[in-house]
C-alpha cells in the first residue's frame, strides 16, 4: 500500500507481477491536522475493497496474503498520536533557522515546526515518524525510520544535525532499510482477505524511491518520467552528476545514484507547457550526462496519470526523440505498489535482490506496441 496525500491506494501483487486486485480509498478530510489517525481506517476499508475487486467472497477465500509493504509521501512527519505535518507544507522562518550542519535534512525543518507549532503536543511526544512509518507501527506496535539507502542519512538525520538542533535522538526510531521485515501484522478486526499467520509487515520507503523501483530504474542509464501533480525526470548513473535545475541523491542501490529534474508545477500546466518543460528537463540530463562521460538513453519509461494518455505519450515520443515505456498492464499506473511488492517479495526471500525482483515484477512496453 502506498500513503498518497489524499487518499491511500493498495493492490494485491503476486511474485511475478501480476495485479489481482486494486483499490484507493480516499481520506475523509486529507486536511486534517491529524489525518494519520485515519490511516488504519483506509486501511480496513481498503482490505476490503481489494477484496470485492476479486469478484466477491468466494474469490476472496481462494488468496492469502503473504506480506504487506507500506509507503508514503514524504518529507511527512507524524508525531505518536498522529498529529500531521505533511510533505508540502511551508515550514516558513524555521528553515533559516536551521543549523548548517542539517542545512541538508528534507526532515529536520518539518520538525523544528512540529516543535515551534504545537508545543503540547511535542512535550507529550515519545516517537516522531518520517510518514508512512506510522501506519507499520500501528500494524505492528514496532516503530523505525525507513533509510532507502546508508547514503540518504544528510537528507533525513544523524547524531550531530539532532545535537545542534536540540531534539532528542529517542524521539526518532532507528533507521532500516527497504524491505526490512518491521514485524507481524497484529489485528483484532474482522478482515475481508485470509492473511498468512505472522504475517510480515515489510519497509517500503518514500514514494518516489519505490515509484524507481517500480519502474525498474535500477540500473545505470535508465531513465524514468514520474507524473502527477508535480513531475520528476530520474536518471539512474553509477557516479554523481551536476548541472543546472539538477538534484542527485543516491540510488536505492548500493554505488548508483538518481539525477533529477524536477517540475514542481506540472498538474497546473496546459499540455505544451508540460511538454516544453519536459524538454528542457531531458536536455538538462543529457547535457549533464554528456559532461560526465555518460552515454545517455534512447528511451524513458513513465508512471502516474500519463500512462494512458497515448496522445501525449505519442507527443513525448515525438517531441524528445525517445521510445517512451509503460506497465505492460496498460491499465495499471500506479509504479509505487509495483515497487512495494517488489520491497516485499524480496523481503520475504523469493528474491535475492531488489533488482532481480523488479527484472520479474516490473515489465514494460513501449506504449504503442500494447
Amino acid at each position: 500500500m502506498d500513503i498518497g496525500t489524499t487518499s491511500l491506494k493498495a493492490a494485491l501483487v503476486t511474485a511475478v507481477g501480476e495485479v489481482v486486485s486494486f483499490c484507493s480509498v480516499p481520506f475523509e478530510e486529507p486536511h486534517d491536522r491529524f489525518v494519520a489517525c485515519s490511516w488504519y481506517d483506509a486501511f480496513l476499508r481498503a482490505v476490503e475493497g481489494l477484496a470485492c475487486g476479486m469478484g466477491g467472497t468466494d474469490a476472496a477465500g481462494a488468496v492469502r496474503v503473504a506480506g504487506i509493504s507500506v509507503s508514503g509521501n514524504g518529507p511527512t512527519v507524524v508525531t505518536d498520536c498522529g498529529l500531521t505535518f505533511r510533505w508540502n507544507e511551508d515550514t516558513g522562518a524555521v528553515s533559516e533557522l536551521v543549523p548548517e550542519c542539517a542545512r541538508t535534512s528534507l526532515f529536520i525543518p518539518k520538525i523544528l515546526s512540529v516543535r515551534k507549532q504545537f508545543p503540547k503536543v511535542w512535550k507529550k511526544s515519545k516517537k516522531l515518524f518520517s510518514g508512512p512509518e506510522y501506519l507499520i507501527y500501528v500494524l505492528t506496535g514496532n516503530a523505525v525510520t525507513i533509510l532507502p539507502e546508508a547514503r540518504f542519512e544528510k537528507a533525513y538525520w544523524n547524531d550531530d544535525m539532532l545535537e545542534a538542533c536540540g531534539i532528542k535522538k529517542n524521539l526518532l526510531p532507528g533507521f532500516v532499510k527497504t524491505a526490512f521485515n518491521c514485524g507481524v501484522f497484529k489485528s483484532e478486526d474482522k478482515l475481508a482477505l485470509e492473511f498468512t499467520e505472522d504475517c510480515p509487515v515489510f519497509a517500503g520507503g518514500p514514494d518516489f524511491v519505490v515509484a524507481l523501483i517500480g519502474t525498474g530504474t535500477l540500473q545505470a542509464g535508465r531513465l524514468c518520467d514520474r507524473c502527477g501533480s508535480s513531475e520528476g525526470l530520474n536518471f539512474c548513473t553509477d557516479r554523481p552528476v551536476s548541472g543546472e535545475s539538477l538534484r542527485t541523491l543516491p540510488s536505492v542501490i548500493s554505488g548508483l545514484w538518481n539525477v533529477s529534474y524536477l517540475i514542481p508545477d506540472s498538474g497546473e500546466l496546459s499540455e505544451e507547457e508540460r511538454l516544453n518543460a519536459v524538454e528542457k528537463g531531458v536536455g538538462c540530463l543529457r547535457s549533464a550526462a554528456e559532461t560526465a562521460g555518460i552515454s545517455f538513453p534512447s528511451e524513458m519509461s513513465v508512471t502516474g496519470g500519463q500512462t494512458n494518455d497515448e496522445l501525449l505519450l505519442k507527443d513525448k515520443a515525438e517531441r524528445l526523440g525517445m521510445k517512451i515505456l509503460r506497465p505492460a498492464d496498460n491499465h495499471f499506473v500506479h509504479s509505487e505498489l509495483l515497487g512495494d511488492a517488489c520491497a516485499g517479495w524480496f523481503g520475504l526471500g523469493v528474491y535475492d535482490s531488489l533488482q532481480s525482483a523488479a527484472e520479474k515484477i516490473v515489465r514494460l512496453k513501449s506504449y504503442e506496441n500494447l
